[in-house]
């Protein structure tokens, strides 16, 4: 068993649809869920201990899953979502390990300010699970990094810390079944990046580098549907008058949300080096245990 905890916005969904749930010699679980056992999986690995947590629950979904897959496969279990939240990640570890002690364990990670930033572009500008009138309101990076701030490590500059997260599963699992990929890695030489990750998945490589070669997801969206996004969540008339017209002009106002520059933000002054600060030393500490180039591909050192 192999499993793949994340982390968000480091590649996994790209890893996950490109790779994990089309490569001949592997049998996925785990996210996006689309089977209703991924989904009684993940939900069981995430309740709250002492309070709804169902380790049968648990155990017959894993039961049900890993009985479909094929003698000559390899399990992968991917979800980013498995530390996606800071204070469920310890328990969600110990819960794998009770099922899965002799399982390898693979972390993607990407430099911490550029997968903040990330996720603010995707997740964060717009806000959620919040009272009306206040749902799906904009709101800028700057306040959105002083909340974000507020609120560690519960959020996600708690999950960019990576060190906390993988050293919890070193503990557990050991250190050498413990492999570590960048994000830039997959960048800067995608053969490279492909046969090292068959060998800790133990596929053909030659596969892996034909299924990943140019594949990425989850682009940032472009300025010209961020401004329109934030107008038609302030003025849902316009999501109405967008609906009414004929569906060859509906195309063509897509089509031109679609293109131009892509949304990039940019940090306020003093916000790098803060967070430079905040994981230098969990930076460090993977240096040191895993051998990663982090130096090399700007994280903070």
């Amino acid at each position: 068993m192999i499993i793949h905890p994340g982390f968000i916005k480091t590649g996994t969904t790209s890893l996950q649809d490109f790779l994990f749930f089309v490569h001949p010699q592997i049998f996925a679980l785990g996210h996006p869920h689309r089977p209703g056992v991924d989904a009684r999986i993940a939900h069981a690995l995430r309740r709250i201990e002492g309070f709804d947590a169902d380790p049968q629950e648990l155990r017959s979904a894993l039961t049900t899953a890993l009985e479909a897959c094929p003698a000559n496969r390899v399990s992968v279990l991917s979800d980013e979502g498995l530390t996606g939240v800071p204070h469920l990640t310890a328990i969600i570890a110990k819960r794998l390990h009770d099922h899965f002690p002799q399982a390898r364990i693979l972390f993607t990670i990407r430099r911490q300010q550029d997968m903040i930033r990330s996720f603010y572009g995707r997740h964060g500008r717009v806000l959620v699970n919040t009272p009306a009138p206040y749902k799906d309101r904009h709101v800028g990076f700057p306040a959105w990094l002083e909340h974000a701030w507020l609120n560690r490590p519960d959020n996600v500059l708690g999950v960019a810390d990576y060190a906390r997260t993988i050293e919890i599963y070193r503990v557990l699992f050991g250190a050498e079944r413990i492999s570590v990929f960048l994000l830039e890695e997959w960048t800067a030489d995608e053969t490279a990046f492909a046969n090292r990750l068959s060998s800790v998945l133990g596929v053909d490589a030659a596969t892996t580098q034909q299924l990943l070669a140019h594949r990425h997801t989850h682009a940032q969206e472009t300025s010209r549907y961020v401004r329109y996004d934030r107008l038609r969540k302030r003025f849902p008339i316009a999501d109405h008058l967008m609906a009414s017209l004929p569906a060859g002009l509906r195309a063509v106002g897509g089509g031109f949300l679609a293109r131009g520059d892509r949304q990039q933000v940019e940090y306020p002054p003093s916000w790098q080096d803060k967070l430079s600060e905040l994981y230098r030393d969990g930076n460090r500490q993977l240096i040191e245990c895993y051998g990663l180039a982090l130096r090399e591909h700007g994280y903070a050192v």
